[in-house]
């Protein structure tokens, strides 16, 4: 049986930055809007280092804005090819993250580590 969702993330790899005016803008964007958002959930002090897991990162757009912000980010997704594609951003940007392949339907057996926060968008 064809995986159907599988196939449809592997296909977006490519073109997913289309769905954004200026794509490097909205990384931008969204790393300060979720950075502001996650460390208000915390009372602790507004500069601690949280360890992150985006477990849905797609091509990075969430997870890339973060590291920004000095997140040590942790960034799986089930496609691959959007992963690869992730990764050579980051490597762009020069930015570090550790990038892996995982399904978020089993992220506890996949994935080895102690995150703050985990985020699927």
């Amino acid at each position: 049986m064809k995986d159907s969702s599988f196939d449809f993330y592997e296909d977006l790899a490519d073109t997913y930055h289309l769905i954004f005016e200026d794509w490097h803008e909205a990384v931008r964007w969204q790393g300060e809007f979720f950075n502001r958002f996650i460390r208000s959930l915390y009372d602790e002090n507004p500069e601690a280092r949280f360890h992150l897991l985006d477990a849905s990162c797609g091509i990075g757009t969430q997870a890339l804005g973060l590291a920004r912000h000095d997140f040590v980010v942790t960034a799986t997704d089930l496609s691959p090819k959007s992963v690869e594609r992730a990764k050579k951003e980051a490597e762009k940007l020069g930015i570090p993250i550790d990038f892996g392949i995982a399904d978020f339907r089993s992220l506890e057996q996949d994935i080895a580590g102690q995150f703050r926060c985990r985020i699927v968008c």
